[in-house]
């Protein structure tokens, strides 16, 4: 069986391509250079890249069933006792390994630097068959009652099961099945299998990932974002330490920071004999490495010396100093981000060789008088035909209802970002433009759905949220519009159809918790000029114009957001460690918990309307750069192909730690004059 990776429908082998959506189930572009490559290969065979789906690979010598150590156990194991099919580490010849010139592809994890004797061995495999189910999924997917079971059930319950025994799985799995709802603050076992006198565990890999202690040793970090770091890590520890596995958050070269900035495990660690795992061990690692960080809060520091020093035996007392931290820093302390700390990291703004809108337009454009040139009998931005051609009416300020349209260009791109390896975001672009001219100039009557979504729940369910709600909007509205503009219920229907079309994958597929697949939304319909918008989530939508400048026209759906309308402060309820916590998303949850927002207005003026994804509005990119980068292009001689590739770059440049998806829309109207006038 082959899964599509576009629509994550089941094919069988043989087929070539998706039966569903026509994806080809047997190449696929290099991320790095763009050519096509096999999903067999494990490297690109034009630049070398890697294009398969990389693995952390785990092998753990099984303990003696007798309970007397050898004396091979107590030397511990080396790659040399591995054996290998050709390059690969199953005998399918599924996950080949990933050779380093400088070093064996697996290398040998110790207790500490000074002892010989071997914990586990690691390395990164490719799996070369990325389409088909791991036999580790087939198996969970015919024990789901007893998965569901497991959490409450002791070790010694599990390993005695049948339900366990006929997987046939390694018995140090089962941390990661009991914490399934940590996912993906652990992260999830691809495969797993026993072979010999061994364990293998393959988990998603996260070497690339930044680790905390470098963070915190080379980069100055807001303060609120430490105290966020140091509660993460010790609710981990309040959840692990019970099941034995303190050194999951006690090995400091363990704890990465996601792409969300949140706390995540490389692996789960089990606690070692003779090794430290309370709460005073606790303190004392992270006092020494958050101290390192000059912007830390001094009650904070405080905090984990106290820790430290053994003068607190439950965690409870130390969250509740945390939260409290955080309440009295939000009210003394913070404070928006200003343009020049923007600049002080780092952002440059591109040169732009576009002319210069003329200094007497922008006068115009200021005093809302009509053109000079007009006849003041009429207050219309509309002149005579005789005096001006249409192109030049094109590109002059409009105020006047009735409008119509004259013109509608639209563009989208995406880009996966400077520090990710995948591209969760989706857009989806349907437009129907119809031309006419004659001596009074030229009008169009279009249409068009224009869909921006924003992938989560890891690489591969983030990538198939996004593709399934956007394909199935612009199929329910491209349908719809045949009878006319939509209205409110219809569109909130089109919605609540592609949220069921997610929510139900992820039924079928187990999915809970942290790991349950879902996106964002921002859509626009426009017919004529009608518009309405629809969002879900945190992507935006925004407008630019002459007269009105920039306007955001959606409101996030986060904590913080949610905070400030029940009466909250901006500055206290950003302060929260869960402020941009999303409140509402495609996907995760049922049609009884999403509720978009809905809007409807007219085009009065020429105007571009931007779609985006959090890749390109964090940081307030936007507001500090639209006049430069985005207001020339509403005039008809940019191209806003050109524009929006530029505008990209720069978001790029400026955050690039998120995927980056917008769609810019330019929409350019006239009074609709009567014939009489004429």
């Amino acid at each position: 069986m082959l899964i599509c990776p576009q629509c994550s429908a089941e094919n069988p082998n043989r087929n070539n391509f998706c039966q569903k959506c026509g994806t080809s189930l047997v190449e696929h572009p290099c991320a790095q250079c763009g050519e096509t490559v096999n999903y067999s290969d494990s490297h690109c065979p034009h630049c070398g890249a890697v294009v398969g789906r990389v693995l952390t690979v785990l092998i753990r010598q099984q303990s003696d069933p007798s309970g007397t150590d050898s004396p091979e156990a107590d030397q511990g194991f080396g790659a040399e006792q591995i054996e290998l099919y050709e390059n690969c580490i199953d005998i399918g010849q599924r996950y080949q390994l990933i050779a380093d010139q400088d070093r064996s592809p697996l290398r040998a994890v110790t207790k500490n630097e000074n002892e010989n004797m071997t914990l586990w061995l690691t390395g990164q495999a490719v799996d070369c068959q990325p389409l088909q189910p791991s036999v580790l999924k087939i198996l969970l997917s015919q024990q789901t009652e007893f998965l569901q079971r497991l959490p409450q059930l002791a070790k010694a319950d599990i390993v005695q099961n049948p339900a366990w025994l006929s997987l046939g799985l390694p018995d140090s799995v089962i941390p990661y099945f009991r914490f399934t709802d940590l996912i993906p603050t652990i992260p999830e076992v691809y495969d797993a299998w026993c072979e010999g006198s061994h364990d293998w565990i393959l988990l998603g890999d996260r070497q690339d990932w930044p680790r905390l202690i470098d963070l915190l040793a080379t980069e100055t970090l807001p303060d609120l974002e430490l105290i966020f770091w140091v509660n993460q890590i010790f609710q981990l520890w309040q959840r692990l330490a019970p099941q034995g596995l303190s050194q999951s958050v006690l090995n400091p070269a363990n704890i990465c920071i996601d792409e969300d900035q949140n706390v995540a495990l490389l692996q789960l660690l089990e606690d070692q004999a003779e090794t430290a795992t309370d709460l005073q061990a606790l303190g004392q690692i992270w006092h020494q490495h958050f101290s390192q960080t000059t912007t830390a809060p001094a009650d904070l520091i405080t905090l984990l010396y106290r820790l430290a020093q053994g003068e607190y035996t439950d965690i409870e007392p130390v969250l509740e100093e945390i939260a409290h931290h955080v309440a009295a820093l939000s009210e003394s302390s913070l404070t928006p981000s200003s343009p020049e700390t923007n600049a002080a990291e780092g952002f440059t703004v591109h040169e732009l060789d576009y002319e210069q809108i003329p200094e007497e337009l922008y006068e115009l454009i200021d005093t809302g008088d009509s053109d000079p040139v007009l006849n003041p009998a009429h207050p219309s931005t509309m002149p005579d035909p005789h005096v001006f051609s249409s192109e030049e009416v094109d590109d002059l300020p409009t105020a006047v209802l009735p409008m119509q349209l004259i013109s509608l260009m639209d563009v989208g791109d995406t880009d996966r970002g400077g520090h990710r390896q995948h591209n969760e975001d989706f857009f989806g672009i349907a437009t129907t433009v119809e031309s006419h001219r004659n001596n009074h100039g030229k009008t169009i009557k279009a249409q068009g759905v224009y869909v921006v979504c924003d992938g989560m729940g890891g690489h591969a369910a983030g990538e198939v949220a996004s593709q399934m709600a956007a394909k199935s909007l612009l199929e329910y509205f491209q349908a719809l519009m045949v009878k006319g503009f939509p209205h409110n219920t219809e569109i909130a229907e089109g919605i609540a159809i592609a949220n069921q079309k997610i929510y139900e994958v992820n039924q079928e597929n187990a999915s809970s918790g942290s790991g349950r697949m879902g996106t964002t939304l921002v859509m626009m319909i426009v017919q004529d000029t009608k518009v309405a918008i629809a969002h879900v989530g945190d992507s935006r939508i925004y407008r630019v114009s002459r007269k009105g400048g920039l306007e955001q026209m959606t409101v996030d759906h986060e904590v913080g957001q949610q905070a400030i309308q029940n009466g909250l402060e901006p500055e206290i309820a950003y302060a929260r460690p869960d402020a941009y916590q999303l409140t509402q998303a495609l996907g995760p949850h049922n049609n009884s918990y999403i509720q978009p927002d809905i809007h409807f207005f007219d085009i009065e003026e020429d105007c571009l309307m931007l779609l985006c994804s959090d890749g390109i509005s964090d940081n307030d990119f936007v507001e500090e750069h639209w006049e430069e980068m985005l207001l020339p292009y509403i005039s008809s001689s940019k191209d806003v192909e050109r524009g929006l590739r530029k505008f990209m770059e720069a978001a790029n440049e400026y955050n690039g730690h998120d995927n980056l998806t917008g769609v810019l829309v330019r929409l350019k109207v006239r009074p609709q004059i009567p014939m009489d006038v004429w």
